[in-house]
């Protein structure tokens, strides 16, 4: 029906949507580079700060470490694997730059048709090699920040906005709110200024899965959704931690609302994410397994990651026997989900 791939991306997040209608999603963008480097691309990949972020996953010494954080995914090759060579909507959930890492790169390999993009007002230094990331991906995301033109169409949207296509593609746009995005300008708090999407694909006893991509969504932004949608977001099956997973200094009572089945942790170092504070049956984090695909079907969501061992351990805890690779994914299947 659909499938959902969740890219272990270095720093930063990078998700794709593959919708039945045929049409793709893709959710922010990391890591991504093609076959030709400018000098400045040169530069930030030699630069030591960018060599030090494959060091980050810090996993505690009384835990395994898989070696994912070295070997992240490339959004680019990634796509191209799947033959995809349009995006029919790409959302940038907020304008920090490790959710912009090599968009001009995307934008130069791919037919972009729409941009969801928030009317924020960020500004960062134009010094060169800012925080170990592209300045003229900065530089090319203010472009279409600014931009009128209709190829591709820059769209802002809040939530209860409502499109023919994306409800089409059972997506619910829960936040950010013109007050909530006010407030975050004026701020410069682009962590809420974050798009975060529900998408509700079928299930076969006629009610829907429920699936939360939330950004860097922090309190400002759950505090607004549990006021407005919270049986949206009761009892949801699969959530794709905000701000990675990281502690932040955040308040965590939204999840008692959620109750994830299934979390979701991005990339950042172990040390710093909140596990204990997700109650979920099954938690999987990016540099741990590899990339994530969900297989969505009416019947069941099959997760599958593309670390053998990783997804060996996993099965074996659990007295579930070898995991069995998938070929159309690449992948290892690790858990079903079933309605």
């Amino acid at each position: 029906m659909s499938t959902i791939h969740f890219l272990n991306v270095l720093e930063g997040d990078c998700n794709i949507i593959q919708h039945d209608s045929k049409r793709v999603t893709v959710i922010d963008v990391s890591n991504a580079y093609n076959d030709f480097d400018t000098a400045e691309e040169i530069a930030v990949k030699k630069s030591q700060i960018r060599k030090d972020m494959y060091e980050r996953t810090q996993v505690p010494s009384d835990k395994k470490n898989y070696g994912q954080k070295k070997l992240p995914d490339n959004p680019i090759l990634y796509l191209k694997k799947y033959n995809i060579n349009s995006i029919f909507r790409f959302i940038i959930t907020h304008p920090d730059m490790d959710h912009l890492d090599g968009i001009k790169d995307l934008f130069d390999e791919f037919t972009i048709t729409n941009i969801w993009d928030t009317n924020n007002t960020k500004e960062i230094s134009d010094k060169a090699n800012s925080g170990g990331y592209n300045m003229e991906d900065w530089k090319f995301y203010k472009k279409i920040r600014n931009s009128k033109s209709e190829s591709p169409k820059r769209l802002t949207y809040y939530a209860n906005n409502v499109n023919q296509y994306y409800s089409e593609d059972y997506i619910k746009i829960l936040c950010p709110t013109p007050k909530i995005l006010k407030e975050c300008n004026e701020k410069e708090n682009w962590n809420d200024s974050s798009y975060v999407i529900l998408y509700t694909p079928p299930k076969s006893n006629g009610g829907h899965w429920k699936i939360i991509l939330a950004g860097d969504s922090e309190d400002i932004t759950w505090d607004y959704i549990l006021e407005n949608f919270k049986d949206d977001v009761t009892n949801i099956d699969i959530l794709f931690a905000p701000h990675h997973g990281r502690n932040s200094g955040r308040n965590f009572e939204f999840l008692k609302t959620l109750t994830p089945t299934v979390t979701l942790f991005g990339n950042a170092s172990s040390k710093h994410l909140e596990y204990n504070s997700y109650n979920s049956e099954v938690k999987i984090t990016n540099n741990q397994a590899g990339y994530v695909i969900m297989d969505i079907q009416e019947n069941v969501i099959d997760l599958y990651v593309k670390n053998l061992e990783f997804a060996r351990d996993f099965r074996h805890k659990r007295a579930w026997g070898e995991p069995v690779r998938s070929v159309e994914f690449d992948a290892y299947h690790l858990v079903s989900l079933k309605p």
